[in-house]
């Protein structure tokens, strides 16, 4: 008898962690930041950006019909995508594709930059292709003046993805980035994969953004409580810039939004860290 309860009580343990596993692993977390910016102006107050990270086409495990209707209900100005859309070990359908990132433009217009795993995605050369069908506008090294309806326009700014060691070690990774002089006074906003390099965003004082988004770090992959992260490429162990809100230690009117992303990374499994899209919502200070 004692051999059948504590057989029942294994199959029940492990099926209760297999479907916290799942659960922590399909089911989307919805954040929300509210974030000041000095060089607001008044006419985009409540201005709300839709982040997304770290989609890993086609891995996600994320119910993808669902994403787009919770992004649908926010009407957010614009959806930024911070990279690795696309999976470096598996090719990503290409038609599917397509008709996910339409919906979502037919919200708000998209933006979005390359990550490592798009670079080394098997359909790396299409990718480009699937964003003009698509609607979707891939910012290598650009920056644009946009303006959503009934708004002023700001600043939208991507950093490309460095391909190389020596581009990794560049002090100042906006280097080919023009900013024309008469954006002067317009909120800047930056699109860049790599959390790691928050304070190399900032070399040049005259592009230096307001706020920045990322990825990349996949929320450390397992949260632990008041601990956070464990572990995320380019930082190692117990990294720095996971989640979350951060401000530039020289101005800390400069802030870093961090997602968690929605799919997998080479560890296949997400533990205390749901996967998740950022709302952030500008106001003045």
């Amino acid at each position: 008898m004692n051999f059948k309860r504590k057989l029942i009580k294994g199959v029940l343990t492990a099926g209760g962690f297999a479907g916290y596993l799942y659960l922590q692993n399909t089911w989307l977390q919805k954040t929300y930041y509210r974030i000041s910016v000095e060089a607001l102006a008044r006419e985009n107050e409540g201005l709300k950006i839709a982040h997304l990270s770290d989609l890993h086409l086609p891995n996600t495990q994320v119910d993808l019909k669902k994403l787009v209707s919770e992004i649908k209900e926010e009407n957010p100005d614009f959806i930024f995508l911070t990279g690795d859309q696309f999976d470096a070990a598996h090719p990503f359908h290409m038609e599917e594709t397509v008709q996910f990132l339409k919906k979502l433009s037919e919200i708000s217009p998209i933006y979005a930059v390359h990550g490592n795993h798009d670079l080394k995605s098997p359909l790396a050369e299409y990718i480009p292709d699937v964003y003009r069908k698509s609607g979707v506008t891939l910012l290598e090294d650009e920056a644009y003046t946009v303006m959503a309806p009934d708004r002023k326009p700001i600043v939208i700014m991507g950093a490309a993805e460095p391909e190389s060691i020596i581009q990794k070690q560049r002090r100042d990774l906006l280097k080919k980035i023009t900013i024309r002089s008469d954006w002067a006074g317009q909120t800047r906003l930056l699109l860049a994969h790599h959390p790691e390099y928050f304070e190399k965003y900032h070399q040049d004082k005259t592009k230096s953004p307001d706020i920045t988004f990322s990825g990349h770090a996949h929320g450390g992959q397992i949260r632990i409580p008041s601990v956070g992260g464990l572990f995320a490429p380019g930082q190692g162990r117990m990294p720095k810039h996971t989640s979350g809100i951060h401000a530039l230690a020289e101005d800390p009117s400069k802030k870093l939004v961090i997602s968690r992303g929605t799919g997998p990374s080479h560890f296949p499994f997400r533990i205390n860290n749901r996967p998740e899209v950022v709302f952030v919502t500008l106001h003045k200070k």
